[in-house]
């Protein structure tokens, strides 16, 4: 298991840093991806301690940017690649508000990582229009669904106070924000706007079927209620 070998990102957050959760999902979002992440430019929003920007390193990307609201999770990430020896050069870390960031920043990439994010905002369009100017050939989407055959959004609220929820900005009020749980085929059309498909699901029952038992920690997933989703860019 991959982070067997890193164990100090079990303890550099207070959100879902479970070992088995936190190596299902490496082997969902960056193993399975392994053959767009070789050699590849990557832009990770809410890159929150950099678990998945150094996984995506790993997996063979030739750099990575990560973006991230919360500064003291910016200084955890600084400090657990330097612990780990990853070169300067092979990665930088903005702290800020993403889609201030999108909007004022030109990236130039191959590959988004876009994971655990979309389930706390409901500025779609302002996201995917970022992503889609980073110039990346894919993204790889993790987020939580509603579950339905239509294209609807649940809307609920975070507060901003908590570490595994949406960040403070602009548009909150009052220590929340507004938040929502796309469908995957709501999902589908924002991506088709912005110009891009799921390529593939990753199927989540057929890796935990080779497990001993269904794991608590990634139930969301063996119920539908969270998807991995590779998705290619039609413009490339």
């Amino acid at each position: 298991m991959f982070f067997e070998e890193y164990p100090a990102f079990y303890e550099s957050s207070r959100t879902a840093a479970f070992p088995a959760r936190l190596n299902l999902r490496h082997q969902a979002m960056i193993e399975s991806n392994r053959d767009i992440l070789a050699g590849a430019r990557v832009l990770d929003l809410a890159s929150h301690d950099g678990r998945w920007s150094f996984a995506a390193l790993k997996a063979g990307a030739k750099h990575v940017t990560g973006v991230e609201a919360r500064g003291e999770l910016v200084d955890n990430a600084n400090k657990l690649f330097a612990q780990y020896g990853v070169p300067d050069e092979d990665y930088d870390f903005v702290q800020g508000d993403m889609f201030q960031i999108l909007q004022e920043r030109k990236f130039d990439v191959d590959v988004v990582l876009c994971l655990g994010f979309i389930y706390h905002t409901l500025r779609y369009g302002e996201l995917f229009r970022g992503i889609m100017d980073a110039g990346p050939k894919y993204c790889i989407l993790d987020t939580k669904v509603h579950q339905s055959d239509e294209p609807v959004i649940r809307v609920l609220t975070n507060k901003t106070g908590v570490q595994g929820h949406a960040a403070k900005d602009d548009l909150s009020e009052g220590g929340l924000a507004l938040a929502g749980y796309p469908t995957v085929s709501a999902l589908a059309v924002m991506l088709d706007v912005y110009g891009f498909e799921i390529e593939e699901q990753f199927d989540w029952n057929a890796l935990l079927a080779t497990l001993p038992k269904r794991l608590r920690a990634v139930r969301g997933y063996a119920k539908g209620q969270r998807v991995t989703l590779r998705c290619r860019s039609l413009r490339s």
